[in-house]
């Protein structure tokens, strides 16, 4: 749908010599308000994570010491893995922290998401009894469930969970979401026997950071159902990404949701028109997204390298009705930057419309964007490819799409691939629309739910072949009882087909297959999480 666009006062360059030129848009209004109470309370209705402190991702120069420098800044370090730092900085101090020599970039953190989940799913998956006389209950095998939140896990302790679970609670927000003990059911439904470990984050330094201590901890299998939109390009190259394919050259069998997110995009290349500075998605300039109770939550990035970004485009959001401006990114990129802006605002009606711009005379060709929103785009524009979460587009890890358990149908919102780089994903579609003691009547839907089934399957295919560090074994394995939907063969709605398992495994069972494979071309993985076999 084309909008008409009211005038926009555009903002100015941001002086390259000023702190605020290192600080994403936010960041920087937020700033250079600090002493002005009126206009910091304004911009606090609109975005409410921006207090007296603010949580911030510190980008540091390679080979920096993350916590030499917060020490040498007297700031607590929250979470650190690489060159990246997460700290809670107070408002006034930002500008201090961008002005360090060591620093490339302020930003928010990343946060993920759940992927909502839903359950019947042992039937559907187990062709043949796996637990009939013990053949397999995932005995020996630990299973980590990575998630935002176990809310209620205790009250399930020795009836729908084990009687004794390992936590590391550390990180994120524990409490803020049942989403992960509903996960964790569906995997003891599964694998009754195994060794469950429950571990939270909120960020995607913390995922980082969880994914190494379970590394340390020499888990089997890790799921983790929860993933981050738009946020990096989907072709392998994202931090989160390389974490994940990281656990997997490290020998833990790692399985991701797809996503939910085939409606929430549109994708396409991008466009000017002389004398306007206005960028065209495809074939035009605005784009209608869903804005419920006035909550938008929208972002844009382009296909430049992150981190090399030279092309300045910026994002802002209208109401549509009166087409007032409800809020903007304008992060600077000047070609050591993000590709990449985002607005969340709570104030704009039922209905908001967005819009890429920049300055006149740039030149856009050649690129292509991803404009993500949080609660939908209108259905005429939505793009359905090129939909997954991070890190689905992983080269070794398992993305799990959904299918729905009484027809065999891939419902529309389930991410589709291919990644940004060509590959063929999901892995495999999950049952979706099953029942745990979490969600009660009202069941549990998505790719959260389908993934839970595929880690349970594979911590009764570790105890059944004796396995402990084969993921390519594994995805071969099951590659080939899959039951195909979605088109023929390997494609991008289904994956490989549907995940189903008959036989039980001989030990060492020499699975081979494509899958193995998978390593092939990869990117490497950050040397925190790569290079480590175990056992």
């Amino acid at each position: 749908m084309v909008l008409t666009l009211c005038a926009l006062a555009f903002a100015r360059p941001v002086d390259p010599a000023l702190p605020e030129a290192r600080m994403t848009s936010v960041l920087a209004q937020a700033w250079r308000v600090r002493d002005d109470a009126a206009a910091l309370s304004s911009l606090r209705a609109r975005q409410p994570r921006i207090g007296e402190l603010v949580q911030v991702v510190v980008e540091l120069a390679p080979g920096t010491d993350a916590r030499v420098f917060a020490r040498r800044l007297n700031l607590p370090v929250e979470a650190t893995i690489g060159n990246v730092v997460q700290l809670s900085v107070p408002l006034a101090r930002l500008g201090d922290v961008a002005s360090q020599p060591e620093v490339l970039h302020l930003r928010e953190p990343h946060r993920a998401s759940p992927k909502e989940v839903i359950s019947e799913g042992y039937a559907a998956t187990m062709l043949t009894d796996w637990h009939a006389d013990d053949r397999a209950t995932g005995a020996g095998v630990t299973v980590a469930v990575l998630d935002v939140g176990f809310d209620g896990h205790e009250d399930l302790l020795g009836e729908e969970l084990p009687g004794e679970v390992t936590t590391d609670f550390s990180r994120g927000a524990p409490n803020s979401s049942t989403h992960g003990s509903g996960v964790a059911e569906i995997i003891h439904d599964f694998a009754p026997e195994a060794a469950l470990t429950l571990a939270t984050f909120g960020t995607e330094v913390e995922y980082g950071e969880a994914l190494q201590a379970l590394l340390d901890a020499e888990v089997d299998v890790v799921n983790c159902s929860v993933g981050f939109d738009n946020t990096g390009h989907a072709d392998g190259t994202s931090a989160v990404t390389r974490y994940a394919d990281g656990m997997v050259d490290g020998g833990v069998i790692m399985v991701t949701a797809a996503g939910n997110e085939a409606k929430r995009y549109r994708i396409g290349n991008l466009s000017s028109e002389a004398g306007s500075q206005y960028v065209n998605i495809g074939d035009h300039y605005s784009t209608e997204v869903n804005a419920p109770n006035g909550n938008v939550k929208v972002s844009f990035r382009w296909s430049e390298p992150f981190g090399e970004a030279a092309i300045d485009l910026d994002l802002v959001v209208f109401e549509t009705e009166t087409q007032r401006e409800c809020g903007r990114s304008e992060s600077p990129q000047d070609g050591d930057d993000d590709p990449f802006e985002e607005v969340q605002v709570a104030d704009c009606g039922e209905s908001a419309y967005v819009a890429v711009f920049t300055e006149l005379g740039t030149d856009v060709s050649g690129l292509t964007g991803y404009l993500h929103a949080r609660s939908g785009v209108d259905e005429e524009e939505a793009t359905l490819v090129q939909s997954l979460s991070l890190p689905a587009d992983c080269f070794g890890c398992i993305a799990t799409g959904a299918y729905t358990v009484e027809d065999d149908t891939i419902p529309d919102y389930s991410s589709r691939g291919p990644t940004n780089d060509g590959r063929t994903k999901p892995d495999f579609v999950g049952p979706s629309g099953v029942h745990t003691a979490t969600t009660g009547e009202e069941g549990f839907t998505g790719s959260s739910a389908a993934a839970p089934h595929a880690s349970g399957l594979a911590a009764l295919w570790v105890e059944a072949t004796g396995i402990h560090d084969g993921p390519g074994e594994f995805l071969a394995w099951a590659e080939e009882g899959a039951r195909d939907l979605g088109g023929e063969g390997f494609d991008n709605v289904a994956g490989r087909g549907a995940l189903a398992a008959d036989a039980v495994p001989p030990a060492e069972c020499g699975c081979q297959g494509s899958a193995t494979s998978w390593g092939l071309g990869a990117p490497f993985a950050l040397l925190l999480v790569a290079g480590r076999r175990r056992r």
